[in-house]
């Protein structure tokens, strides 16, 4: 199985050797094994590849199982998801045949994303007390919107 989570930077053929930047697009990329597909990841690939919902499901549910009212707990499992989230988007990052190094970025922007979408649930930030909830709001909003503007991978 290949690199599921890993993004692919833009890069087109030219007539002649692959120049960054500076051919016209064409229909077949560099890396491409099927002449006409594009293995490039658009804006939308980037968001889904760069937040871990997977994790985030597992995250919701054993929050639902823990009490509402044990802090030390919920704050565990968050951790304990966050490991996971690194893990899973480290071993998905990194190729499969290929053995293409992992995608550090990429999986410390998913790490960020759990930690965003965690915070704008409050759970274990408002059990210590460290949650607004306009500021989550705010932060989700700009955190994905910006984001897979901004990472186009390596």
């Amino acid at each position: 199985m290949g690199p599921v989570f890993r993004i692919r930077r833009r890069a087109f053929l030219a007539q002649g050797p692959l120049v960054r930047g500076m051919n016209p697009p064409r229909t077949q990329q560099a890396d491409s094994p099927t002449p006409g597909v594009a293995l490039y990841d658009s804006y939308f690939s980037r968001l889904l590849k760069l937040i871990p919902s997977e994790v985030i499901a597992l995250y919701l549910v054993g929050r639902g199982v823990i009490p509402e009212a044990e802090r030390s707990p919920l704050a565990a499992w968050a951790a304990i998801c966050l490991l996971g989230v690194i893990a899973v988007r480290a071993v998905g990052t990194r190729g499969g045949t290929n053995r293409l190094p992992v995608q550090w970025a990429a999986v410390a922007i998913a790490a960020g994303s759990f930690v965003v979408w965690v915070y704008s649930m409050g759970d274990a930030f408002k059990a210590y007390g460290l949650y607004e909830p306009y500021l989550g709001s705010l932060l989700v909003l700009s955190w994905t919107f910006f984001v897979p503007i901004l990472y186009h991978g390596e």
